[in-house]
């Protein structure tokens, strides 16, 4: 039996086990890397507690140890998994993780898919009038406030599907450029690691952008897409906005936006 074919028991075996269904299609290291969630958001690995050696995941799944190096990675990037030299992998506290973005990409069917996240420009810039008041800048009137912008390009198998920028008050997160993974899809737990700073909810607000916007011609050209402005307000404990991300998102055929909260 090939490895997928062995993979695919494995997983029909885990879901069968909690009356589950999932899907597993797409990249092997993905369907692995989605395995390997659902068994810890049902519970078969705690918050604190070391998963099985990639060895014996291996084994179990069927699949090549890089394959499951790869799942494992992701996961880590995804701020689930911990890492530790000469240790193990282990399971990130629950709250930590979770402070993920309530809204993920996706397939059409519900499958995850493979993106790459690099950071492509980063600027300091006076503080607009709406970014003052979004972020609630507040300063004496002899200090000129300053954001601190981030945009990244999200990619899919080499195609634009998110151009983001991140906007933050600079004198909150002093340096943010150098702390953060660029390819995290967010950077709530350098937040809270770093700058003392918890997110506790996020607020979306979504706006399809309409065929002749100057924008929506300039990212379609010739391709039949769908364009949406996401704009995502994180907060925190005291209901304080620390971070503005505004996403212009490009739906074909295949994206989609799924739940994850």
């Amino acid at each position: 039996m090939s490895n997928r074919g062995r993979f695919g028991a494995a997983a029909q075996r885990v879901s069968m086990g909690q009356n589950e269904i999932h899907n597993f299609s797409g990249p092997l290291h993905e369907q692995v890397r989605a395995l390997i969630l659902s068994r810890i958001e049902r519970g078969d690995w705690q918050a604190g507690a070391p998963i099985p050696p990639e060895v014996e995941l291996a084994r179990e799944l069927g699949v090549s140890i890089g394959t499951v190096r790869k799942a494992l990675d992701q996961l880590a990037r995804d701020r689930i998994l911990v890492r530790e030299r000469g240790r193990g992998t282990f399971v990130k506290d629950g709250e930590a993780w979770r402070t993920g973005p309530a809204l993920r990409l996706c397939r059409a069917d519900g499958a995850p898919i493979d993106l790459k996240i690099v950071l492509a420009a980063t600027d300091y810039a006076v503080a607009t009038a709406a970014e003052v008041s979004s972020l609630r800048m507040l300063r004496p009137a002899s200090i000129v406030p300053r954001a601190l912008k981030l945009r990244r390009d999200w990619r899919h198998e080499g195609a634009l599907v998110v151009s983001e920028t991140i906007t933050v008050d600079a004198a909150r997160f002093p340096n943010l450029q150098y702390e953060i993974d660029a390819a995290a899809e967010v950077f709530f737990p350098v937040y809270a690691e770093k700058y003392n700073a918890t997110v506790d909810r996020t607020v979306w607000t979504m706006m399809p952008l309409a065929a002749q916007d100057a924008l929506v011609r300039q990212l379609s050209g010739d391709r039949d897409l769908t364009i949406m402005r996401c704009v995502r307000m994180a907060y925190d404990t005291k209901d304080t906005p620390l971070e503005m991300s505004e996403q212009i998102i490009l739906f074909n055929g295949d994206v989609a936006l799924t739940a994850s909260q």
